[in-house]
């Protein structure tokens, strides 16, 4: 068992340097789509139909879709409801949410999800569905005013719903982290509350959750240039703490793309779309996830294992891979407090001294030549 201890511990400025990625994982063009839903924005599966809507200046639509041409098979109007920027939409076992929180000027004082029955999507003889409404709005103590567009934190795109709660990925321009919130099912008016934080190099723009693997992916974008779409899956976590269990970031080999929905089409593929943007025509893409990423899902987690955990002292940190990682410990506000000096094999556990550090929730994180692996311990 190798052993190496924290003695010093070095507070700096969290920068997440995203490694290089592999492209064998590239996503597969199933179709482009109709100009009809040139902004499609996100998208849901239900009774093995496609549906999708467009964003900020679209019209209060949810669209059908041919997975075989793109083409619009049928529109449904949501009444009660205006598209001021519908960015996300997602399910659970009875209803639709489609969230009108777009903000990327940073300003809006109130923004909205309209729960729409699921069952009026099957039915053919109404072109309408009704919805009800829930509010929400930042908290007014940290929601700061902006002064022009995409320069905020505030802005969110992504959205799940899970037990008796919608949770909401936040697309932040400045920092390019991304805040979790909660937010209850019922419909009323809510301050959006703050859970945790990711640190994602990249803005996020959608996300689902797998309930039969318990596992989420968030997809997004890399502002500037390069501009590589990202793509993460989230697993081996406990209830609401998607941040805290395992945490796999890829880069996509599609470079300027505006990639904004994203649902599991299965427990082995996940499909993604895109908007029009920089002559990137709307599309749909299938993203095949590794066999042993699926197992892995399934199994809590990617082999990354953390013990004892909590720990007062010492943990040991074992992955099953024998490639060559650098690890990092990071803490809960996403400060780097160490960094080891060379890549090492973690197939046999490696013991680290924590004694230094306050107790507290923190990340480990293995960063390799294809991948960055991060996981969560508890220091006593």
């Amino acid at each position: 068992m190798k052993i190496t201890s924290l003695l010093f511990i070095i507070p700096l400025l969290f920068v997440f340097r995203p490694p290089a990625f592999a492209q064998t994982e590239s996503p597969e063009l199933i179709t482009n789509l109709d100009s009809e839903v040139s902004e499609t924005s996100g998208i849901i599966i239900y009774n093995d139909k496609l549906w999708t809507h467009n964003d900020s200046g679209g019209e209060a639509k949810l669209y059908q879709l041919d997975t075989v041409n793109g083409s619009v098979v049928s529109v449904k109007v949501i009444r009660n409801s205006e598209n001021y920027d519908w960015e996300d939409i997602c399910i659970d076992e009875n209803y639709l949410y489609i969230g009108d929180f777009g903000n990327n000027e940073g300003n809006r004082e109130s923004l909205q999800i309209y729960k729409v029955l699921l069952s009026g999507l099957d039915d053919e003889m109404s072109d309408t569905i009704n919805s009800e409404l829930i509010s929400f709005t930042y908290d007014p103590s940290v929601y700061p005013e902006t002064k022009k567009s995409n320069n905020t934190d505030f802005d969110c795109e992504a959205m799940i719903a899970k037990g008796d709660s919608l949770y909401l990925f936040s697309k932040n321009w400045i920092s390019k982290t991304c805040y979790l919130y909660s937010i209850p099912k019922i419909p009323g008016n809510y301050i959006a509350e703050r859970l945790d934080t990711l640190n994602t190099t990249g803005l996020i723009c959608g996300a689902d959750y797998n309930p039969e693997t318990n596992t989420v992916c968030l997809i997004g974008y890399v502002y500037g240039v390069p501009a590589p779409s990202i793509f993460f899956l989230l697993s081996g976590f406990e209830n609401n703490d998607f941040f805290g269990g395992t945490i796999v970031r890829y880069e996509l080999n599609l470079n300027g793309y505006q990639t904004e929905g994203s649902f599991f089409r299965d427990n082995k593929r996940v499909w993604i779309t895109n908007e029009s943007f920089l002559g990137h025509p709307q599309s749909l893409y299938e993203i095949s996830l590794p066999v042993t990423e699926i197992n892995e899902n399934i199994n809590s987690g990617s082999g990354l294992n953390i013990f004892p955990n909590p720990a007062t002292d010492f943990i040991n940190v074992s992955f099953k891979n024998s490639d060559r990682f650098k690890y990092h410990i990071i803490d809960s506000s996403g400060n780097v407090l160490f960094k080891s000096c060379k890549k090492q094999i973690f197939a046999e556990p490696l013991q680290i001294n924590i004694s230094a550090l306050k107790p507290g929730k923190y990340y480990i994180e293995l960063s390799g030549q294809n991948s960055t692996i991060t996981s969560s311990f508890i220091k006593i």
